[in-house]
């Protein structure tokens, strides 16, 4: 009981960190982009925040196994859907923003192989 508290601890705080990552990247491309500019600002927040999640919930479950990071991809691949749906964007962001969210799975799952050995 206590692993499955600890790897559901982890995914919260890998989705947290990605919420964190992504707002702050928005709010920085709004400030010094404009124009079609600005939707590289997500893309690069997807990336960082695929990564940076995943490695999050990884470290804090204490064991590595591919869905952790798997589960906050999927959440911010949901997340870029509902946005998609939601918002007119140019036709280069859905295929930028999927190919940052699987470089970044990959990347965590790289990552906390590299640093447990």
């Amino acid at each position: 009981m206590k692993g499955i508290i600890r790897q559901v601890a982890g995914i919260l705080a890998g989705i947290i960190l990605c919420i964190l990552i992504i707002i702050s990247f928005e709010t920085l491309g709004h400030d010094l982009l404009d124009g079609e500019a600005v939707y590289l600002a997500p893309v690069i927040a997807y990336l960082l925040a695929a990564a940076v999640g995943g490695i999050a919930a990884i470290k804090v479950a204490g064991l590595r196994r591919w869905w952790l990071p798997g589960i906050i991809a999927g959440f911010l691949a949901f997340g870029t859907v509902m946005n998609l749906i939601a918002m007119d964007h140019p036709v280069w962001f859905a295929p930028a923003a999927a190919l940052a969210l699987a470089v970044g799975f990959f990347a965590s799952w790289r990552l906390t192989a590299v640093a447990g050995r």
